[in-house]
């Protein structure tokens, strides 16, 4: 059995330990260093996942020219995403990282170009893709049942839900606000069952009415800088097709409206999640199909994402999440707070 691909974690945050669980799970795959600037969560995080003590560091570079590794795992704030991704393309690692890919289109490319130069995969952590119930709803578009879609809603809202722990609400950090943290999820996997048309415009609005003020969410109003806590976007693509896209920390709605909602409209057929529906005519009626698809099971969200990942780099197949997918997702949600401070639609 080759060896196992060694793996070096940068950024030990909240986010890191579901990918060192992920991690966990895959017997080709190891994690052999970690790196964060805050000593308590690096020495936290190795201690709970078995990380030698002499492995850990508080410069990524330094850990790059002092350990072999095969991979490297980006899982720092948003804003902070693209120079270890750089600098592990350079020191010849794979690179995982975490979504958003960056906080900007341009840095997306410059992220893309470093991987190609390197020969190396790059991936983006969007991880509803890797759930069992959006492979259900991928192979109902791969089986053409669906048919040409035309259409589609995708929304995560939060009534109050505003992050209390981590940097989600400080700009300089994350750049954006729900767009970035919640939005992401919903837009990637909309797109992803799209097969990612040619966005070409934007029309969007961005709010931020309750974040920033004292209420019964838990966070410090007085340090939230990313621009909204809630924001709506419609989004026109080459082909004819449109997307309309929601998402909240803070909304005045039920939890009836909470969640990942994504619905597609094709030709032939509709597509909703979640629970994974198919709609179309049969017999003369709208029929709704739900099939028992098991909600928890092994190979499941963060443990598939790693699974792919790993199976990608060992086989020599493409990024499951390529950075060109990701570049189409970043220039939309350029676009959305592009829109949102103008009042107007942009061009993409």
């Amino acid at each position: 059995m080759a060896r196992k691909l060694r793996v070096g974690l940068i950024g030990a945050g909240g986010i890191a330990q579901q990918h060192m669980g992920g991690w966990e799970e895959n017997e080709q795959a190891e994690v052999v260093a970690i790196c964060d600037i805050k000593r308590k969560a690096r020495e936290d995080t190795a201690g709970r996942w078995s990380v030698a003590k002499d492995a850990l560091f508080d410069d990524y570079e330094k850990m790059l020219e002092k350990v072999e590794l095969d991979i490297v795992d980006v899982c720092t704030p948003n804003a902070y995403h693209k120079a270890p991704a750089v600098a592990g393309f350079e020191a010849g690692c794979h690179v995982l990282v975490e979504k958003p890919v960056a906080i900007s289109a341009d840095e997306c490319r410059e992220m893309i170009k470093a991987g190609k130069e390197a020969d190396r995969l790059l991936m983006v952590a969007q991880v509803l893709r890797f759930s069992v119930q959006a492979q259900t709803l991928r192979t109902w578009v791969d089986a053409g049942l669906v048919g040409d879609i035309y259409w589609g809603q995708c929304s995560c809202l939060r009534p109050r839900g505003v992050p209390r722990w981590g940097q989600f609400i400080d700009a300089e950090a994350s750049g954006g606000g729900p767009c970035y943290d919640l939005g992401v999820h919903v837009l990637d996997l909309g797109l992803y069952l799209m097969d990612f048309p040619e966005p070409v415009a934007v029309s969007a609005a961005t709010y931020l009415k309750l974040a920033d003020k004292p209420s019964l969410m838990k966070h410090d109003p007085g340090k939230y800088t990313v621009p909204e806590d809630m924001a709506a976007g419609f989004i026109r693509f080459a082909n004819g097709a449109t997307l309309s896209v929601q998402t909240s920390w803070a909304l005045n709605v039920t939890e009836a409206a909470t969640g990942h909602k994504v619905i597609l409209c094709g030709d032939k057929a509709g597509l909703q999640y979640s629970p994974p529906t198919l709609i179309r005519e049969e017999n003369g009626m709208l029929i709704n199909s739900v099939p028992q698809v098991p909600l928890d099971v092994p190979g499941d969200g963060f443990v598939g994402e790693i699974d792919a990942f790993v199976e990608a780099i060992r086989k020599g197949k493409p990024s499951p999440v390529p950075g060109e997918q990701a570049l189409i997702t970043q220039r939309i949600l350029d676009g959305i707070y592009a829109s949102g401070e103008v009042g107007e639609e942009v061009a993409l």
